[in-house]
């Protein structure tokens, strides 16, 4: 049996709602969203509605807050310094902005949002960083319900600093954000064929 994981992938498009908005979208809104090319989900994550899909690294970690001595408060913070200690790592400054979870590039623009859910110490949902998402995809709805605030990514944020030939996709960026998951919550982080080579064969069978 595995302790902890950490599950890092891109999503196929899926606009997604927190737990506390389920049934809030109509289903003539729900119908639009879905001519657009979107799937949409409500699930048990904490925040709004929020849009997921190719460009943008996901993560879940899967972990007993008991074992790292951790809150939920401690953990949601982890989470989102992880964030700020990759794009420091980028070379990009980010910081967290009191009442707004996520991670922010000013006072008006976010690069990385989170949603988690804990129950008895064990964690799931997680954050997601963009990095070459299609911005399109956010001017359909309100992010995170957040009125005059939007949503930015990785290489956005890299043109702007004149630097565009830094390769911001997803694969580029993973191993930043591996290091800085270790570094913040001082912990390993191994491939799970390494650790369970069971367990892989099994979630590579689901997913083909």
């Amino acid at each position: 049996m595995l302790a902890d994981s950490l599950i890092l992938l891109e999503h196929s498009p899926v606009y997604t709602n927190g737990r506390r908005n389920h049934g809030a979208l109509s289903a003539d809104e729900i119908a639009r969203l879905q001519k657009l090319g979107c799937d949409y989900v409500e699930t048990n994550r904490g925040g709004e509605i929020t849009f997921h899909g190719p460009g943008q690294l996901v993560a879940y970690p899967n972990m007993y807050l008991k074992d790292h001595f951790l809150g939920t408060k401690c953990y949601v913070k982890g989470l989102e310094h992880t964030i700020v200690e990759s794009c420091a790592r980028l070379g990009i400054d980010a910081d967290i902005v009191d009442g707004f979870p996520g991670v922010w590039v000013s006072q008006t623009q976010k690069v990385a949002a989170l949603g988690t859910h804990v129950q008895k110490y064990v964690t799931s949902h997680g954050f997601a960083l963009n990095c070459t998402t299609d911005m399109k995809w956010f001017s359909e709805i309100v992010p995170c319900g957040l009125q005059g605030k939007s949503a930015t990514s990785l290489a956005r944020i890299l043109a702007k600093q004149g630097r565009a030939d830094v390769d911001a996709s997803t694969n580029a960026v993973l191993p930043t954000v591996i290091d800085s998951f270790k570094a913040v919550f001082g912990c390993d982080v191994l491939p799970l064929e390494m650790v369970s080579p069971e367990t892989y064969d099994t979630i590579k069978q689901l997913v083909q």
